[in-house]
Protein backbone atom coordinates (compact mmCIF):
# COMPACT_ATOMS: atom_id res chain seq x y z
CA UNK A 1 0.00 0.00 0.00
CA UNK A 2 2.79 2.28 1.05
CA UNK A 3 4.24 1.99 -2.83
CA UNK A 4 0.77 2.66 -4.13
CA UNK A 5 0.56 5.59 -1.81
CA UNK A 6 3.99 6.65 -3.20
CA UNK A 7 3.06 5.97 -6.89
CA UNK A 8 0.13 8.31 -6.55
CA UNK A 9 2.09 10.91 -4.62
CA UNK A 10 4.88 10.60 -7.11
CA UNK A 11 2.15 11.03 -10.82
CA UNK A 12 0.28 13.82 -8.52
CA UNK A 13 3.90 15.68 -8.29
CA UNK A 14 4.49 15.33 -12.28
CA UNK A 15 1.30 16.19 -13.04
CA UNK A 16 1.75 19.70 -11.06
CA UNK A 17 5.12 19.91 -12.45
CA UNK A 18 3.97 19.21 -15.76
CA UNK A 19 1.10 21.92 -15.22
CA UNK A 20 3.49 24.13 -14.07
CA UNK A 21 6.48 23.68 -16.38
CA UNK A 22 3.46 23.89 -19.28
CA UNK A 23 1.88 27.28 -17.84
CA UNK A 24 5.27 28.97 -17.55
CA UNK A 25 5.92 28.80 -20.69
CA UNK A 26 2.25 29.77 -22.22
CA UNK A 27 2.46 33.27 -24.03
CA UNK A 28 0.50 36.18 -24.39
CA UNK A 29 -0.22 36.81 -27.77
CA UNK A 30 -2.51 39.23 -30.20
CA UNK A 31 -3.01 39.28 -33.88
CA UNK A 32 -4.46 42.20 -36.27
CA UNK A 33 -6.06 41.71 -39.18
CA UNK A 34 -3.62 41.55 -42.57
CA UNK A 35 -3.72 45.52 -43.54
CA UNK A 36 -3.87 45.34 -47.58
CA UNK A 37 -2.39 48.49 -49.48
CA UNK A 38 -3.20 48.48 -53.12
CA UNK A 39 -1.64 50.90 -55.86
CA UNK A 40 -3.44 51.51 -58.87
CA UNK A 41 -2.17 53.33 -62.12
CA UNK A 42 -3.66 56.85 -62.22
CA UNK A 43 -4.81 58.09 -65.53
CA UNK A 44 -6.00 60.79 -67.50
CA UNK A 45 -7.81 60.43 -70.57
CA UNK A 46 -9.34 62.95 -72.77
CA UNK A 47 -10.86 63.43 -76.49
CA UNK A 48 -10.66 66.46 -78.84
CA UNK A 49 -14.16 66.00 -81.33
CA UNK A 50 -15.33 68.38 -83.59
CA UNK A 51 -19.13 67.86 -85.55
CA UNK A 52 -19.23 70.86 -87.33
CA UNK A 53 -16.42 69.55 -90.31
CA UNK A 54 -13.10 70.75 -91.48
CA UNK A 55 -13.46 72.35 -94.56
CA UNK A 56 -14.91 76.05 -94.63
CA UNK A 57 -15.24 78.51 -97.29
CA UNK A 58 -13.60 82.10 -97.26
CA UNK A 59 -17.08 84.32 -98.00
CA UNK A 60 -16.99 87.71 -96.60
CA UNK A 61 -19.38 88.09 -93.90
CA UNK A 62 -19.94 84.59 -93.28
CA UNK A 63 -19.92 82.97 -89.60
CA UNK A 64 -19.26 79.15 -89.96
CA UNK A 65 -20.06 76.67 -86.98
CA UNK A 66 -17.08 75.27 -84.98
CA UNK A 67 -17.06 73.35 -82.82
CA UNK A 68 -13.99 71.83 -81.50
CA UNK A 69 -14.51 70.35 -77.44
CA UNK A 70 -11.93 69.21 -75.05
CA UNK A 71 -13.70 66.11 -73.47
CA UNK A 72 -12.12 64.68 -69.76
CA UNK A 73 -13.21 61.42 -69.90
CA UNK A 74 -14.45 60.30 -66.31
CA UNK A 75 -12.05 58.39 -63.84
CA UNK A 76 -9.57 60.85 -64.71
CA UNK A 77 -6.66 62.29 -62.53
CA UNK A 78 -6.71 66.35 -61.49
CA UNK A 79 -5.47 67.87 -64.07
CA UNK A 80 -3.96 70.51 -66.11
CA UNK A 81 -5.86 70.81 -68.89
CA UNK A 82 -4.03 72.78 -72.20
CA UNK A 83 -5.47 73.83 -75.93
CA UNK A 84 -3.10 74.72 -78.29
CA UNK A 85 -4.25 76.68 -81.39
CA UNK A 86 -2.21 76.87 -84.09
CA UNK A 87 -3.67 79.19 -87.15
CA UNK A 88 -1.43 79.95 -90.57
CA UNK A 89 -0.11 82.66 -90.21
CA UNK A 90 -2.44 84.67 -92.78
CA UNK A 91 -5.72 83.91 -90.90
CA UNK A 92 -6.20 86.41 -88.86
CA UNK A 93 -6.38 88.44 -92.27
CA UNK A 94 -9.20 86.91 -93.35
CA UNK A 95 -10.96 85.56 -90.26
CA UNK A 96 -11.96 86.49 -86.79
CA UNK A 97 -12.76 84.11 -83.51
CA UNK A 98 -12.10 83.98 -80.00
CA UNK A 99 -11.15 81.32 -77.68
CA UNK A 100 -14.04 80.23 -74.81
CA UNK A 101 -14.77 81.42 -71.48
CA UNK A 102 -12.84 79.58 -69.29
CA UNK A 103 -9.50 79.19 -70.72
CA UNK A 104 -6.78 80.92 -69.61
CA UNK A 105 -3.73 82.56 -71.87
CA UNK A 106 -0.74 80.47 -71.17
CA UNK A 107 1.89 84.00 -70.60
CA UNK A 108 4.66 83.12 -72.69
CA UNK A 109 3.12 80.87 -74.87
CA UNK A 110 1.66 82.31 -78.36
CA UNK A 111 -1.93 80.39 -78.80
CA UNK A 112 -1.93 78.26 -75.77
CA UNK A 113 -4.42 78.09 -73.27
CA UNK A 114 -5.03 76.08 -69.69
CA UNK A 115 -7.39 75.71 -67.18
CA UNK A 116 -7.48 73.37 -63.90
CA UNK A 117 -9.73 70.34 -64.28
CA UNK A 118 -10.32 68.38 -60.97
CA UNK A 119 -10.87 64.57 -60.82
CA UNK A 120 -13.69 63.95 -63.57
CA UNK A 121 -16.58 62.45 -61.94
CA UNK A 122 -18.74 62.50 -65.15
CA UNK A 123 -17.13 62.83 -69.21
CA UNK A 124 -16.63 66.81 -69.05
CA UNK A 125 -16.68 68.91 -72.05
CA UNK A 126 -14.79 71.87 -72.22
CA UNK A 127 -15.41 73.95 -76.05
CA UNK A 128 -12.32 75.57 -77.51
CA UNK A 129 -13.42 78.12 -79.53
CA UNK A 130 -16.67 81.51 -77.81
CA UNK A 131 -19.92 80.62 -79.44
CA UNK A 132 -18.42 77.88 -81.72
CA UNK A 133 -18.48 80.20 -84.71
CA UNK A 134 -15.81 81.25 -86.49
CA UNK A 135 -16.77 84.67 -88.69
CA UNK A 136 -14.81 85.37 -92.08
CA UNK A 137 -14.09 89.23 -91.97
CA UNK A 138 -16.84 91.16 -93.63
CA UNK A 139 -14.66 94.07 -95.44
CA UNK A 140 -12.78 91.16 -97.70
CA UNK A 141 -12.80 91.98 -101.47
CA UNK A 142 -12.37 89.67 -104.44
CA UNK A 143 -8.96 91.07 -104.94
CA UNK A 144 -7.90 90.31 -101.73
CA UNK A 145 -9.29 86.97 -101.86
CA UNK A 146 -7.54 86.20 -105.93
CA UNK A 147 -4.60 86.42 -103.58
CA UNK A 148 -4.48 83.52 -101.80
CA UNK A 149 -1.98 80.61 -102.97
CA UNK A 150 -2.10 78.93 -99.68
CA UNK A 151 -5.96 77.91 -97.85
CA UNK A 152 -5.48 79.07 -94.31
CA UNK A 153 -6.07 77.06 -91.70
CA UNK A 154 -6.94 76.62 -88.04
CA UNK A 155 -5.49 73.69 -86.21
CA UNK A 156 -6.38 72.96 -82.33
CA UNK A 157 -4.16 69.87 -80.14
CA UNK A 158 -5.09 69.09 -76.37
CA UNK A 159 -2.84 67.89 -73.83
CA UNK A 160 -3.51 66.70 -70.21
CA UNK A 161 -0.74 66.88 -67.32
CA UNK A 162 -1.39 65.53 -63.86
CA UNK A 163 -1.76 68.47 -61.30
CA UNK A 164 -0.31 66.25 -58.40
CA UNK A 165 3.87 67.45 -58.66
CA UNK A 166 2.94 70.45 -60.62
CA UNK A 167 2.55 73.72 -59.03
CA UNK A 168 1.67 76.00 -62.04
CA UNK A 169 -0.22 75.54 -65.19
CA UNK A 170 4.09 76.71 -66.45
CA UNK A 171 5.48 73.80 -64.62
CA UNK A 172 3.06 71.79 -66.05
CA UNK A 173 3.91 72.87 -69.86
CA UNK A 174 7.12 72.47 -69.62
CA UNK A 175 6.50 68.92 -69.15
CA UNK A 176 4.12 68.53 -72.01
CA UNK A 177 7.35 70.37 -74.40
CA UNK A 178 9.59 68.31 -72.71
CA UNK A 179 8.02 64.48 -73.41
CA UNK A 180 6.28 65.82 -76.78
CA UNK A 181 8.73 67.87 -78.14
CA UNK A 182 5.97 70.57 -78.83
Amino acid sequence: MKKRTSLSILIVFLCVLFIGVGTTFAYIIATTHELVNTFTIGEIELTLTETTGNSFKLIPGVTHKKDPTVTVKKGSEDCWLFIKADPSADLYMYADYAIDDGWIDLEGEAGVYYRKVYEAKTDTAFPVIKDNTVTILEDLTEEELSFIRIKPTLKFKAYAVQMDGFNTPDDAWDAVIVEKGE
